[in-house]
């Protein structure tokens, strides 16, 4: 049973069956209850595809991170998908892994699926191997980067402010008397990049003590990190952290250590996720607002697709979140 079915035995045209199955106002009440009874007596479901193919939309959406069990990725994620929700999209979640190539393919299967859109999640995606078959999909579907920017054609993004945010947090912790700063970051993207140049400026226009290491993702790499520095006497008292969980694994050190936070050394997270409450003492932390700009990414595409005017990048202001390691 197909819509040409429905049309022949409700003895209307075609655009009919499709104005009633959209919703359309332009039908009488007499011919819309025969098209009903006819799509009720024969358990009439319409195809997603041949509804897409008449309304030139298939109200569904990718979404696409790189690892959904990371929690900001997982967080802001979750926000686009119950926004879109609201607004009657569908969703299509990929996971990409770091691979480019596998990053490429994700990008190619959704534009094969016709999807009205394509949100990225991470600044991970700015990439300049990404940018030709970003700069491609963008000719023909818009294209929003939640935490990334592209200053290409149809792309948006919304930002949050992370250079703003790690200089605010070196300059409380300066008039808190800190001045032996360590920071500890885990990745060189475009977030990760902002997030460092905030510290830098920071440290250089107090004047202050610093020292700068990269660390992987994890509690023991972390850990092992902190130790080291301990055990060659390198002198700290604040330490500033791009994620929550270094900063959590580098408290634990600490603590093994018998050293007092924030008595003897004040520690910050950044993204405000679970983990900074999970942990004694509590992890102060910087509020990246990740479902903020999840909530915001759909409101600029919701302009686009409704053919209203969008800024073509937004950016918020992080928060502090002083609790007990501060």
């Amino acid at each position: 049973m197909n819509i040409y079915d429905i049309a022949k035995q409700a003895n209307v045209s075609i655009a009919t069956v499709s104005r009633v199955l959209n919703g359309g106002y332009r039908v009488k009440d007499s011919t819309r209850r025969r098209v009903e009874e006819v799509l009720k007596k024969n358990n009439y479901v319409p195809s997603a595809i041949a509804r897409g193919m008449m309304t030139k939309s298939m109200k569904t959406i990718g979404i696409v991170t790189i690892d959904i069990r990371n929690l900001y990725y997982a967080n802001v994620s979750h926000s686009i998908e119950q926004s879109l929700s609201i607004l009657g999209f569908n969703t299509i979640l990929c996971n990409t892994g770091y691979d480019t190539t596998q990053k490429v393919n994700y990008l190619k299967m959704l534009s094969e699926k016709k999807v009205d859109s394509i949100i990225l999640v991470g600044s991970i995606f700015k990439d300049p191997e990404l940018d030709k078959p970003i700069g491609h999909i963008a000719k023909s579907i818009p294209v929003i980067f939640v935490n990334g920017h592209y200053d290409l054609p149809n792309t948006y993004s919304v930002q949050c402010n992370d250079k703003k945010a790690l200089h605010e947090c070196v300059e409380y912790l300066y008039h808190k008397g800190r001045k032996n700063f360590l920071y500890m970051y885990d990745a060189d993207t475009f977030s990760g990049n902002r997030k460092l140049a905030g510290f830098r400026e920071a440290v250089s226009e107090y004047g202050l003590r610093s020292e700068i290491c990269y660390v992987k993702t994890d509690l023991q790499n972390s850990f092992d990190k902190i130790q080291k520095l301990l055990d060659s006497e390198f002198y700290f008292d604040a330490i500033l952290t791009s994620e929550d969980l270094i900063a959590v694994s580098a408290l634990q050190c600490l603590i093994k250590n018998g050293i007092s936070v924030p008595g003897q050394v004040s520690i910050m997270g950044f993204n405000n996720s679970i983990l900074s409450m999970c942990c004694t003492p509590h992890l102060s932390t910087v509020d990246s607002r990740m479902e903020d700009m999840g909530n915001i990414a759909v409101k600029i595409l919701h302009r686009v697709l409704s053919g209203e005017p969008a800024e073509p990048s937004t950016m918020i202001d992080a928060r502090l979140v002083f609790r007990e390691t501060t």
